[in-house]
Order: C-alpha cells, then sequence, then structure tokens
C-alpha cells in the first residue's frame, strides 16, 4: 500500500512539475518565436522563405472551415495562393496573453511542446481593415534533428 501512495504522489508531483510554462521560461519564448516566424513573418507578410525550415515534411493540418492539409509543401502553397495571392488580404493577430505552452518530455528530455491559444483574422477592403473571425488554436511543436517543427495544427471554433 504504500509503494502505492509513493506512485501515486510521485505521478501527481510530475504532472504538476511538467504543467504550463511561465511566461518568462525559455520554452515559452520559443514558442513566441516560432508562432511569429509562421504567423507574422509567414501568413501577414508573405515570407514563406522559412516554413521549409520549421515546418514538418509530414504536417497535419485540421481546419475546421478549411478541411485538412498534408505536409508542408501543401501548407506552404495553401499560404502562398490563399492568403498572399488570394484577391482579399488577410491579416492574423495573436489574441494578447492568450498563448499557453505545454512541455512533453519523454524520459526528463523534453521532445515537443503543445502551444495554445486565440487569433484574430482580419479582412483589408475598400481602404481599411476590418475584424473577421476569431478562432482557437493547438499546434504541436516537435523536435527533429535539433530543429523545432510544426509538426501537428489544429484551428478550430472560428467564429465572428
Amino acid at each position: 500500500m504504500k509503494k502505492i501512495t509513493c506512485i501515486l504522489i510521485l505521478s501527481l508531483f510530475s504532472q504538476i512539475t511538467y504543467s504550463q510554462v511561465k511566461t518568462t521560461d525559455e520554452l515559452y519564448k520559443t514558442a513566441k518565436k516560432l508562432d511569429s516566424l509562421i504567423f507574422d513573418i509567414g501568413f501577414n507578410k508573405c515570407d514563406l522563405s522559412h516554413y521549409q525550415s520549421i515546418v514538418s515534411n509530414d504536417l497535419e493540418f485540421y481546419h475546421d472551415k478549411g478541411g485538412i492539409t498534408f505536409g508542408e509543401k501543401a501548407f506552404t502553397a495553401s499560404i502562398k495562393n490563399n492568403i498572399c495571392g488570394g484577391p482579399n488580404k488577410i491579416r492574423r493577430d495573436l489574441v494578447p496573453n492568450s498563448i499557453k505552452v505545454y512541455p512533453l518530455y519523454s524520459n526528463n528530455v523534453l521532445y515537443a511542446f503543445i502551444e495554445e491559444g486565440e487569433h484574430d483574422f482580419f479582412e483589408f477592403s475598400n481602404g481599411k481593415w476590418t475584424q473577421g473571425s476569431r478562432a482557437k488554436f493547438t499546434i504541436l511543436w516537435i523536435l527533429e534533428d535539433k530543429q523545432w517543427k510544426m509538426k501537428r495544427v489544429l484551428s478550430y471554433d472560428h467564429h465572428l
């Protein structure tokens, strides 16, 4: 019985230890930087040159309105053709203070993290930006060859 109690206590402690990181944590700062590279630089400014280095070749991107996108090449092409090359300019803004980061460990070694948050989308028309939808997102970032790669994405709950 003492062994079971000890295991339960250690299990609870490990869950507490590996919960959401603080905004001052290096992993949180890494998540913010990666988010900025995908969205601020890529999506908003249409500079997709770095996507190959931070998007996994076997990416799975699940969108509640647009369906599933598989792979880095398809994801990059989708942003290039629909966001950067479309008739209407679209901007994505991260909702302030919405990001949460959860590290994932295997044998006490960090191998991935989950980033979740909310973002707003704006459309440029008639010379001004107007707010479109707000949505939630969850991204699994994984270490591939010592490089953080966007591996799995859920983009959902889009509403005005």
